[in-house]
């Protein structure tokens, strides 16, 4: 009897143990809609497109280089010779260009001034022409339709190495057009772009905010291994700046 019992005993357990599966089975699926959607009741808002969260958004680094003018160079027949990239350095504040003989040339003080350093790199698409020749440039400033008026003179100064004559002659103002060469194969060249009165008792920190107002204009381009050969250059195809609407042998662009 107490035999009978205990086989009747795990009978009825299994039978339990069944019923308590086949619910299980049954109503899974129910149980995990409701568990997910407790666990999802239970976490916080997530930011969504909806949501009206607003985007965070990172500011450029002012120390970082930044592209002003990008473009191919062309022969006067239209055959590529090389390659432009003009890229614009961070503003220095209080300080004079570093240009040899600029501070006896030119009758303004360092305390008000600002610059931005422009970085003309040329590559050659022609191997043997590249180790010989140097790139040549006019390079103008001027102000532009937003550039404020109380920064005084915008003057531009090239820096390509060995004596470049008095830079103030016919101050003022401060010349706004200046001319870099290089014969010796080297790849880079750096100018100058100043602003003469940016620092003063209304604008202590300086006048940052001018330089992207200002436009800048690279013309005359010519590529040569000595004075008595020189191959005129045009503008070709860019990625940064354009060429200019009255001569499309030449790059226009704004300062950053």
């Amino acid at each position: 009897m107490s035999a009978q019992r205990r086989r009747r005993g795990r009978s009825a357990v299994g039978a339990i143990l069944a019923g308590v599966a086949v619910l299980t089975g049954t109503a899974g699926c129910g149980f995990l809609d409701d568990l997910a959607t407790t666990e999802a009741e239970d976490r916080p808002d997530e930011a969504s497109p909806d949501s009206g969260a607003v985007p965070v958004v990172v500011a450029p680094d002012p120390d970082l280089p930044v592209v002003v003018a990008e473009g191919d160079l062309h022969t006067a027949g239209g055959g590529p010779l090389g390659h432009l990239v003009v890229t614009q350095g961070p503003v220095r504040t209080g300080l004079v260009p570093p240009v040899p003989g600029f501070s006896s040339t030119c009758p303004v003080e360092g305390p008000s001034l600002q610059y931005v350093a422009l970085d003309f790199t040329y590559t050659s698409t022609s191997d043997s022409a590249a180790p010989l020749g140097g790139l040549a440039a006019h390079v103008s400033v001027s102000a532009g339709p937003g550039t404020p008026p109380d920064i005084g003179d915008v003057g531009v100064f090239a820096d390509s190495g060995g004596d470049p004559g008095p830079y103030c002659a016919d101050y003022p103002p401060l010349p706004t057009t200046d001319t870099f060469w290089n014969q010796m194969g080297a790849d880079s060249v750096t100018v100058f772009v100043v602003l003469d009165r940016a620092v003063g008792p209304g604008s202590p920190d300086g006048r940052s905010d001018a330089f992207p107002t200002v436009q800048l204009r690279i013309s005359e381009l010519r590529w040569f291994t000595d004075p008595a050969s020189v191959r005129r250059l045009s503008a070709g195809e860019m990625s940064a700046g354009a060429a200019c609407s009255d001569d499309p042998a030449a790059f226009c662009a704004q300062l950053g």
